[in-house]
């Protein structure tokens, strides 16, 4: 019986991302199991063997027909398990306990992880837009530019100094080495060219551990919250930059920001995109959005 045939049940299950939080899934994972039972949850609980396969597990618990499948990592374990649930009626809960956390911020989820398996056991289920990068979701946002650039760099900066300053320290040494690239970009159909610091299609409001990319984006309005930012001087990224974290860095002129449901970017050479955390590199790149194609619990 396919998962679109199958009615979801109340069964869970939790997958957990060992590598998530320097290590705090594999060592909390029989205490998260524990915690989210103690509420009332339904719960079982797999471990990911090997990093892409999140999206097995998930599309194998949406075809056993469990009603909902816990995330148990960040933002990185949310997109690989909202790849194997969009479409199927089975519902992505989240249980943060990644470096950035921006989906869970965007749906509302509680801070303290106490109070997260009431919060899940409690909220309620909403169905919502996902958007596409040559043929793979994200929840957050997708892009090509200095965002790619700075992602790299946060890998080895979160290493070092931790997730809080590690974002940071990595958004300022991709700043500091980063040179805009041609790019031809199609936004609705629309032609926009030239060398851009960046483009950012989000479908949330957040990326980057807080950065506010897209302040107004709506999670179920059909629609991306497309960004551009102009060839900036140094200088003006670095303010850019302290503007982000405020979602006050669109001005109208260098930065701009617009809504659509295509984007097509060509760029003139391969640059690092970066989708939901992830990095890949890439010379073109075909942003969609899928409106409606998943459930989550949210506030």
């Amino acid at each position: 019986m396919s998962a679109a045939s199958r009615t979801p049940d109340d069964r869970a299950l939790a997958i957990v991302n060992p590598a998530a939080g320097n290590g705090a899934g594999q060592r909390l994972a029989a205490r998260i199991a524990r915690t989210l039972r103690d509420a009332g949850l339904r719960v079982e609980i797999e471990r990911t063997p090997a990093q892409g396969e999140g999206a097995r597990l998930a599309r194998e618990a949406a075809e056993a027909g469990y009603g909902m499948v816990i995330a148990v990592g960040g933002d990185g374990t949310a997109n690989e398990i909202a790849n194997g649930l969009v479409g199927s009626g089975t519902a992505l809960a989240l249980y943060p306990i990644g470096a950035g956390n921006d989906f869970a911020r965007a749906l509302g989820y509680p801070r303290r992880r106490r109070d997260v398996p009431r919060f899940i056991r409690t909220a309620r289920r909403r169905t919502i837009d996902v958007g596409d990068a040559n043929g793979r979701v994200f929840l957050n946002a997708a892009g090509v530019g200095i965002d790619g650039h700075v992602a790299e760099r946060v890998v080895a900066t979160v290493r070092i100094v931790g997730p809080g300053l590690g974002w940071f320290a990595g958004a300022l040494a991709g700043i500091a080495t980063y040179q805009p690239i041609p790019m031809r970009v199609l936004i609705d159909g629309e032609l926009h060219s030239g060398r851009f610091l960046t483009v950012v299609a989000a479908n949330a409001t957040h990326f980057g551990g807080g950065m506010r990319v897209a302040p107004q984006a709506e999670l179920d309005d059909g629609q991306l919250d497309v960004v551009l930012a102009g060839d900036l001087g140094k200088r003006e990224s670095l303010l850019a930059l302290a503007k982000l974290y405020r979602g006050t860095h669109v001005n109208g002129t260098t930065i701009t920001t617009q809504r659509a449901r295509v984007v097509e970017i060509e760029l003139a050479q391969p640059a690092a995109s970066e989708l939901d955390g992830e990095v890949t590199r890439v010379q073109n790149l075909s942003i969609r959005v899928r409106p409606r194609a998943l459930d989550v619990i949210a506030r």
